[in-house]
């Protein structure tokens, strides 16, 4: 697996009930501190590429909270927040997450048992999420550094159309759509359990804006979508149009209800972490008498009759 190193050197610090001015002179052994990387897998989304500079984190030992939902700056090389919370002798739990849109405090979102819970996330394309999860014994006062290995929590879907046509002709595409439910709700304890919700919506794509050569391919932008979604039931649609060399458009054919099945039984879903492109080659509908010179007789002088006068 390919993994971008984010390493954050986060340090924070010690008692509430302190200022902080007394928590960094005085105490600065004490101080809870973080470091983490982002885990990408070689098909995981990337939205969220290069460094973090915000995350919000939770924690707990027993039934005492010291983090809920507080978000961690980054101020140049440091770290830091209000209010920071030094090491005591216990078990501690952490749970952290981070979004592309990295000034926002997700609502919905709890932790448990070591398990974080995002109730009724909405997938939007400006915002990825990422979240990590950590177990601290320092029970012996070790007040080691909490490292956090971030993963993706949601899917990506993208289109890559073919030009197929053996007629030499150009081709473009639009009009890609599919229903997709947009939210959800996921639970996670370092593995991502995700249970889609919300009434289904139409997801679209831009299509080409230049005529793609034959044998060329067609990309679309990718969309952030909700993981765990039953494929054998969803039905993309697009349109394409065939051009010749002269830009005269000569074929078009609109494909609705195309299965969006990662097997053939369609049993398997979305992912959280990866990014799915569905593939096609595309090729001219319709066939057209077409005209070939098949061989060439040599001339044969005839004589047309009598001289004219």
């Amino acid at each position: 697996m390919k993994k971008n190193l984010l390493f954050l050197g986060m340090a924070v610090a010690a008692l509430a009930s302190c200022t902080n001015d007394e928590v960094f002179d005085i105490n600065k052994s004490n101080k809870i501190q973080f470091d983490g990387f982002v885990n990408k897998d070689t098909r995981a989304v990337t939205n969220t590429d290069g460094d973090i500079t915000k995350f919000h984190v939770f924690g707990y030992y027993g039934t005492t909270n010291v983090f809920n939902n507080v978000a961690v700056l980054k101020d140049g090389a440091t770290w830091s927040y209000t209010n920071p919370v030094a090491w005591t002798a216990n078990q501690y739990q952490f749970g952290a997450y981070a979004t592309k849109n990295e000034s926002d405090q997700l609502a919905g979102v709890a932790f448990a048992d070591g398990k974080l819970t995002f109730t009724n996330y909405t997938a939007a394309d400006a915002n990825d999420l990422v979240a990590a999860v950590a177990s601290v014994d320092n029970t012996g006062l070790t007040n080691a550094t909490v490292g956090f290995t971030f993963k993706h929590l949601l899917s990506k879907v993208k289109f890559a159309l073919t030009n197929g046509t053996d007629k030499g002709y150009t081709m473009k595409v639009s009009n890609i759509t599919f229903n997709v439910l947009p939210a959800g709700t996921c639970v996670y304890d370092g593995a991502a359990a995700w249970t889609p919700s919300g009434s289904a919506a139409s997801l679209s794509f831009a299509g080409t804006t230049a005529n793609i050569a034959a044998a060329a391919t067609f990309t679309s932008e990718d969309h952030i979508v909700i993981p765990n979604q039953g494929l054998s039931e969803m039905k993309a649609s697009f349109k394409v149009e065939f051009y010749d060399a002269s830009d005269n458009k000569v074929d078009e054919k609109e494909y609705t209800n195309v299965a969006l099945k990662l097997n053939d039984a369609g049993t398997e879903k979305w992912k959280p972490g990866y990014s799915y492109t569905y593939t096609a080659t595309i090729t001219s509908t319709t066939n057209y008498i077409q005209f070939a010179v098949t061989s060439v007789d040599a001339w044969t002088e005839q004589n047309a009759g009598a001289a004219l006068n």
